[in-house]
């Protein structure tokens, strides 16, 4: 089963509104009756979405062959952890609240399955945390791991699914609300600061994106990297959030992402294959911007995610 790099938390929609002092940037969450669902659905997969597939790894981490499950032999097996109870909750009663109330949108179906998927894959995970905590497995001779390992891996398979889905689904929702949102901003307001912060962000994801996977279009990251770095001049040359403390910090995030970014492009063109320590390091990365080596995707995605975390600081 893959595991995957996960780009940063979707950005609330509402928080963008909120950045600015214009009353009619601020008018663009109340005028809009289906705010309040989407960002229902964004807080459910934000909650969850990383530690799902933390757990996963760690759970799946121990095993010499995940496909085939653990042999009840390993030394040191372990839990697919928790989620906290908080974030679990996202994904329950609100998110039902939220799928019952008008309009409909595209993003119901897909929200749906999500959440049943979660839901289905949670309660395997609650049983086999419990099973490791007591170590249930020393005194059982290995039985409860192999009896509990397709089940939850076929739990896990579903999930994952559901969640490309939604992936996907959240993300055009939130390009085609993010060019209008920026269509009505600058017409309002000029280049002020909450568009700049729409623009960074989501020009960023555009960044970090073009160089996932193994062989990335070169040239199309390049492209990608020299708009934003322009993007970034611009919006310094600007002045834009001079007398913002908080918006040093987003600018500082947006340094370190065009030079990981960089290193990225240089490496890949370069030719040189990443070393097993080099791999083992990624894997072992925590996301925080440093961990992971210079040039892997993993580097980059820190700073992306640092980028995001940053910017929602400014709510």
């Amino acid at each position: 089963m893959t595991s995957y790099l996960r780009i940063a938390p979707l950005l609330l929609i509402s928080a963008v509104a909120g950045l600015s002092g214009c009353n009619k940037s601020a008018g663009l969450a109340v005028a809009d009756p289906g705010l309040e669902k989407v960002n229902a659905y964004i807080e459910c997969y934000n909650g969850v979405e990383q530690p799902i597939h933390e757990g996963f790894q760690a759970y799946t981490g121990w095993m010499k062959d995940p496909e085939a499950g653990p042999t009840g032999n390993e030394a040191q097996p372990r839990s697919p952890g928790k989620v906290l109870s908080h974030r679990v909750e996202y994904c329950g009663q609100p998110l039902s609240e939220a799928l019952e109330k008008a309009p409909a949108t595209p993003l119901d179906e897909p929200v749906r399955q999500y959440q049943k998927a979660f839901q289905s894959l949670y309660a395997r995970i609650e049983s086999a945390d419990g099973y490791f905590t007591r170590e249930d497995y020393r005194r059982d001779g290995g039985d409860g791991m192999r009896a509990q390992h397709a089940p939850l891996m076929q739990a896990y398979a579903t999930f994952f699914k559901a969640s490309e889905t939604l992936d996907a689904a959240l993300e055009k929702n939130e390009e085609e609300r993010r060019a209008e949102q920026l269509k009505q901003i600058e017409a309002d307001e000029g280049r002020s600061l909450t568009y700049y912060q729409l623009r960074i962000v989501g020009d960023g994801k555009r960044l970090a994106m073009s160089l996932q996977g193994e062989s990335p279009d070169l040239q199309g990251a390049r492209t990608q990297l020299a708009s934003y770095q322009a993007l970034v001049k611009e919006m310094r040359d600007a002045g834009v959030g001079k007398d913002n403390p908080l918006w040093a910090h987003v600018q500082r995030s947006t340094d370190v992402l065009i030079r990981d970014a960089g290193r990225r492009v240089d490496r890949l063109a370069s030719g040189k294959a990443f070393t097993d320590r080099e791999r083992e390091q990624e894997r072992a990365s925590s996301g925080r911007v440093g961990s992971a080596p210079a040039g892997t995707e993993a580097a980059v995605m820190a700073a992306y995610n640092d980028l995001v975390t940053t910017s929602n600081r400014m709510r």
